[in-house]
């Protein structure tokens, strides 16, 4: 690290105050060997860092400072006031949300000689600045202090157990990972089915001990076929698991009715996984009913193209009965795969309970790669940009630059011009309803905004008076009124309307 110039010592808001002294020991060992602290100004972390800085005194904080994502004044505390009484330096940010503290996080990262961060939990926002230090080819360390808290997966190196003084933690190395170990996160099903690598008896002995009784009905059932973890069921029915009705209502999204023909559909066509997935994405764009048009025409074509032999179908035609699976063509009973002794008992077959590892997705803003947490409540959030993994996210900028103008929409005229050019775009289906949902709301949000002239403040004012009995007919008087060409605008009428239904008795 180049002399004079701060490290930046974040973490975790939600780091326990147990761990303030473990952070107040980092800081005074970078601080006695010539460097300055960044900090970030948050809570937790952030704060047991810059409360260390000020009691180390005017020298330290002289060669510190606290990057802010927000305006000094909104965010000035006690020890921030102390901290630049005594010489410290306030760097302030702008904007505000998300978007001002990921400005914020990567601005510290990248004007500061390394990083320090203490992880306890997901810790999204320390991680990220980690990330942005490492990208920036500064040195960076992480100390893992616990709530779930793990070593951040990144590319391109990997992590190397230190010590900064008295404190325990790890730094990142530059250079060619461990190929054989994956840069994706495990997944819940992975924590229980990945074997830690050491003795092989003795491992799996203290991984099978250390799962709880449920995880360990899941480890002792499944099996582990490459990166899938397989669950053994009786298969009752021909039809194959991909193809059930609860499957295919997941997956298309629609009603038991249209997924029981969807898997008829299939099984005419002897359609394997791959088939499926393509008319799932066909059904996300168009829709589940026309991919049903679509494959009923196409099993019509086939069975009207295929050649059958000429003479009597009951000769070719299969003999069925109860047992007639279990019955071989000598015509005694058949010794299938998984029986013993000719048993009548059912088949085992197999169905992917998840993958080990979680599959990498793509950021629809800034096209970043990364392993979203299986077992987050939230969407998956791009560490990079913050943007969401969402469906609106995923319809190109063209779509979002539409719904954005929607919502800043200004004024109920440009809203109706707006809505106008809605109508002649001709937007897919799912599209266009998403867009006049926005619509709706933006008019909602702008009527309701609207201050009402003094004739539609009195009429309001008569309905809030009015008795429960004489209501029925105040409104056949606004009725007479609103026909009458009354000097009230649309949008007051409906403001005028909702408080009379607001008032209007219910029948019982």
């Amino acid at each position: 690290m180049a002399r004079n110039r701060f490290v930046a010592v974040v973490g975790s808001r939600e780091l326990p105050e147990s761990w303030a002294h473990q952070v107040g020991d980092v800081v005074g060992f970078l601080v006695k060997r010539g460097r300055g602290i960044g900090s970030g100004g948050a809570r937790g972390a952030d704060q047991f860092a810059l409360d260390a800085v000020v009691a180390l005194g005017r020298s330290a904080c002289a060669r510190s400072v606290v990057f802010l994502p927000g305006s000094v004044g909104g965010a000035r505390t006690a020890v921030l006031t102390a901290f630049q009484a005594l010489g410290g330096r306030v760097v302030p940010g702008s904007g505000a949300g998300r978007t001002a503290l990921l400005a914020r996080s990567g601005r510290l990262a990248r004007e500061s000689s390394g990083v320090v961060a203490f992880l306890w939990g997901p810790s999204r926002g320390s991680v990220f600045t980690v990330r942005e230090a490492v990208r920036a080819g500064r040195p960076a360390a992480v100390v893992v202090a616990g709530g779930g808290a793990e070593l951040p997966h990144f590319s391109g190196g990997q992590w190397v157990a230190c010590s900064i003084g008295p404190v325990a933690a790890h730094r990142w190395v530059a250079g060619a990972a461990d190929p054989e170990e994956p840069d994706r996160r495990l997944t819940g099903l992975g924590l229980i089915f990945a074997v830690p690598e050491g003795e092989p008896v003795q491992g799996l002995l203290d991984h099978i001990a250390s799962l709880s009784q449920g995880e360990r009905l899941w480890f002792e059932q499944g099996l582990v076929a490459g990166d899938t973890v397989l669950i053994p069921h009786e298969a009752l029915s021909d039809t194959p698991a991909f193809l059930t009705v609860p499957r295919l209502m997941r997956r298309f999204r629609c009603t038991a009715r249209e997924a029981a023909g969807l898997a008829e559909l299939f099984l005419s066509l002897d359609a394997g996984p791959a088939i499926v997935a393509h008319y799932e994405a066909e059904a996300r764009r168009w829709g589940v009913a026309v991919v049903i048009d679509d494959l009923v025409h196409l099993v019509v074509r086939l069975e009207l193209s295929t050649v059958w032999a000429e003479g009597d179908a009951l000769d070719s035609a299969e003999c069925l009965g109860d047992s007639a699976d279990l019955v071989a063509e000598d015509g005694r009973l058949a010794t299938l795969p998984m029986q013993v002794d000719g048993g009548a008992g059912p088949l085992l077959a197999w169905h992917t309970a998840g993958p080990l590892q979680a599959e990498a997705v793509s950021c629809p803003i800034c096209g970043e790669r990364y392993c979203p947490d299986d077992e987050a409540v939230e969407l998956p959030q791009c560490p990079t940009c913050g943007a969401r993994d969402e469906w609106e996210a995923r319809q190109g900028a063209r779509f979002l630059a539409l719904t954005a103008e929607i919502d800043g929409c200004p004024s109920l005229t440009d809203l109706a011009v707006l809505g106008q050019r809605l109508y002649a775009l001709g937007l897919p289906h799912d599209q266009a309803g998403v867009a006049w949902t926005h619509y709706q709301l933006r008019k909602a949000a702008l009527e309701a905004a609207i201050r009402l002239g003094v004739a539609a403040r009195a009429l309001v004012a008569r309905i809030e008076a009015t008795s429960q009995r004489a209501l029925p007919r105040l409104g056949a008087e606004l009725y007479r009124l609103q026909r009458a060409g009354a000097a009230i605008t649309p949008a007051e009428w409906r403001r005028v309307w909702y408080a009379y239904r607001a008032r209007r008795p219910r029948a019982a």
